[in-house]
C-alpha cells in the first residue's frame, strides 16, 4: 500500500488526495492519502494532518512514502516549478494517479508524478510530462506532445497533435483547437477558445481567444 503525501494546501490538493481515498475505498486502489506537507499550515487542513514543512521531504522519502506537487498558480508557473525542483524527490517516489474512472489509452504515456482524476479522458499517443494534473471531466485528444508541470482545470477540452509547454494552465471549460502550439508557463483562461498558436508567459481570453496581458503582470482574474 503506497502511502500519498501531497504537497500544497486547500483546493486542488484536497480535492486530489479525496479522490485517492475514494478509489481505495470503492475501487481497491493500492494507495491512501495520508496528509500533506505545508510551510503556511501547522496541523491540518479540511482534517487532513500536516505532516510537516517542505524541509521535510528528504525525511518522508527516506521513509519510502510516495509524493504528488499541486502547488500551481496561473501567473506563477516558473517560481513553483523551481520550488519542485529543489525538493530533489526521486522519480521512484512520485506517486503517478489514475482515478478507476478515468480513461487512458493504452498508448498514452504518464511520466511520474501525474494526476487524471475521475470522467477525464486521454486518446492514444499522447504524453504528459512531470507531475501535470488533469483535472475531472477534461478530454485531451491525440497524440498531443504536453510537457511537465501542466494543470487542466476540471471541463478543459484539447484537440489533438497540440505542443503544450512548460507549466501551462487552462481554465475551466475553455476549449483548445489541435495542432495547435502553447508556450512555456502560458495561460488560456476559463471559458476561452483558442484557434491560434501562443507565445510563452502569455493569458489568453476569450472566444476567439485573444492576448490579453503578460503572466509576468499582476494577474486579477
Amino acid at each position: 500500500m503506497d502511502k500519498v503525501i501531497i504537497i500544497g494546501g486547500s483546493g486542488a490538493s484536497i480535492v486530489i488526495g479525496e479522490a485517492i481515498n475514494h478509489a481505495k475505498n470503492k475501487f481497491n486502489l493500492e494507495a491512501e492519502f495520508v496528509g500533506l506537507l505545508n510551510d503556511a499550515e501547522d496541523e491540518e487542513i479540511r482534517g487532513f494532518p500536516v505532516l510537516g514543512k517542505l524541509s521535510d521531504v528528504s525525511k518522508f522519502v527516506a521513509q519510502g512514502y510516495k509524493f504528488l506537487f499541486t502547488i500551481y498558480k496561473m501567473g506563477g508557473q516558473p517560481e513553483r516549478i523551481e520550488l519542485f525542483r529543489s525538493l530533489n524527490i526521486p522519480e521512484e517516489n512520485l506517486f503517478t494517479f489514475v482515478h478507476p474512472l478515468a480513461f487512458v489509452s493504452p498508448s498514452v504515456h504518464l511520466s511520474p508524478g501525474c494526476v487524471v482524476m475521475p470522467n477525464a479522458s486521454i486518446s492514444s499517443g499522447t504524453k504528459l510530462g512531470h507531475c501535470s494534473l488533469v483535472m475531472s471531466n477534461t478530454s485531451i485528444g491525440h497524440d498531443n506532445d504536453i510537457k511537465e508541470h501542466c494543470f487542466f482545470t476540471a471541463n478543459s477540452c484539447l484537440g489533438s497533435y497540440l505542443s503544450i509547454g512548460i507549466g501551462v494552465w487552462v481554465g475551466m471549460n475553455a476549449t483548445l483547437r489541435g495542432k495547435q502550439t502553447v508556450g512555456n508557463y502560458s495561460a488560456i483562461g476559463i471559458g476561452s477558445v483558442l484557434v491560434k498558436d501562443v507565445p510563452e508567459n502569455q493569458l489568453w481570453l476569450g472566444n476567439p481567444a485573444k492576448f490579453h496581458k503578460n503572466v509576468s503582470e499582476k494577474i486579477t482574474m
